[in-house]
């Protein structure tokens, strides 16, 4: 056997130590515990704020709110973004009659086989396009007709939610003198102050009462 050869056959060694590789799972696996726990806690909190702050805007407009430390130092704010409505076909034989009615210009009639052949309705889609961007942007399932100038009810079309209301939380930035919000929240999270309030689970336990000063 040439040298090459044996060479080409000596095993590799090994680039981590098994202290090393145990390191490192024991620290991916004590993280991924942690997410968990703070997943699944931020997802509920997150879906309490958003019913909090939809019935505050039904009831008080109010869309902006302070976070605050327990101490009462403000970290940030939480705001409230208003969801979007969009005009949407809601009955289709509705608006397709309508259409044809109003509209003969845009409307589109095919025949279809095999047997039984039938007539299908339809409207030229870029027109419905048009018309449900112009109802979205009034906000109401109305159009205005410019050769009559008159205001026209469109059948078979609701404004309807397009995006749901959502939230965001942002933090104040630091300035002079003032440190920025995320960093009070680690400081705070360090000195124990928020762990029995935020993530319960994850927080120490009381220190363990001697008998004696239980007396």
């Amino acid at each position: 056997m040439s040298t090459s050869e044996e060479t080409e056959q000596q095993v590799e060694a090994p680039k981590f130590t098994a202290a090393q590789i145990k390191a490192a799972t024991t620290k991916e696996a004590v993280l991924k515990a942690l997410l968990d726990q703070v997943d699944k806690a931020y997802k509920d909190a997150r879906k309490e704020v958003q019913a909090m702050l939809d019935e505050q805007k039904r009831t008080t407009g109010g869309t902006k709110f302070d976070a605050c430390l327990p101490d009462g130092t403000k970290v940030g704010d939480v705001r409230l973004s208003g969801g979007e409505a969009a005009a949407k076909i809601t009955d289709e034989q509705a608006f397709i009659e309508w259409a044809h009615r109003t509209y003969p210009s845009e409307a589109v009639t095919k025949l279809v086989r095999p047997v039984p052949a039938r007539l299908v309705k339809s409207v030229q889609p870029k027109f419905v396009t048009l018309l449900l961007e112009r109802m979205t942007a009034a906000g109401v399932p109305q159009v205005f007709d410019e050769e009559t100038g008159e205001i026209l009810d469109v059948p078979g079309v609701s404004i309807v939610p397009a995006r749901a209301r959502t939230h965001s939380v942002n933090f104040t930035r630091a300035s002079k003198g003032k440190r920025a919000g995320r960093d009070l929240v680690a400081e705070a999270w360090r000195a124990g102050a928020l762990a029995p309030i935020a993530l319960p689970a994850l927080a120490p336990a009381p220190p363990a009462v001697e008998d004696g000063d239980a007396a």
